[in-house]
């Protein structure tokens, strides 16, 4: 999805993840600059996220007129729908989503950047999406090169990729 690029002042932790009766659900503490200030419930019944359960250690009006505020501040979202075309409107349940996307995305990148340490990881262009070789062997230069002359040039290896600072394309 990706719909959401400026998080601003929140974060998720404590991401459940399950499957559900119509996909994924999850359930999660939800953070305004670094503060707990409410869970969040998406039960993967077919509805709606739940509404954010406002912790009682906060003035749960305000938390709500932050997160309204912020919201407002996200641009619209194209869309269609058939031959309709719309402009949609990010609201908290759209929003807690991508937050639990974004950090299931990093949970990711931070277990790829640790098997990287002791391991060689690649993939090649004709692969499914999210597949990718675990190598047992400590990466270095000629274990690259070893592994182009094997599989061809275009394979990406996810080590050479951290080194440039950039994300390997299965990601």
């Amino acid at each position: 999805m990706n719909d959401v690029k400026d998080f601003g002042p929140y974060s998720v932790k404590n991401v459940k993840s399950f499957m559900g009766h119509e996909g994924m659900g999850f359930n999660c503490t939800l953070y305004r600059n670094g503060k707990r200030v409410g869970t969040c419930l998406d039960d993967a019944g077919g509805g709606d996220m739940y509404p954010i359960s406002w912790l009682s250690t906060v003035d749960r009006k305000e938390e709500q007129r932050l997160l309204d505020a912020h919201l407002k501040t996200l641009p619209k979202v194209k869309s269609s729908y058939g031959d309709k075309k719309m402009e949609l409107t990010i609201d908290e349940g759209w929003f807690v989503t991508e937050l639990v996307n974004n950090w299931e995305k990093d949970k990711e990148v931070r277990k790829i950047q640790r098997q990287c340490q002791t391991k060689t990881l690649f993939r090649q262009p004709d692969m499914n999406k999210g597949a990718y070789y675990v190598s047992n062997i400590l990466f270095s230069k000629n274990v690259g090169q070893n592994l182009r002359k094997k599989y061809g040039e275009d394979i990406e290896i996810f080590n050479e990729v951290f080194e440039k600072g950039e994300l390997p394309s299965v990601l």
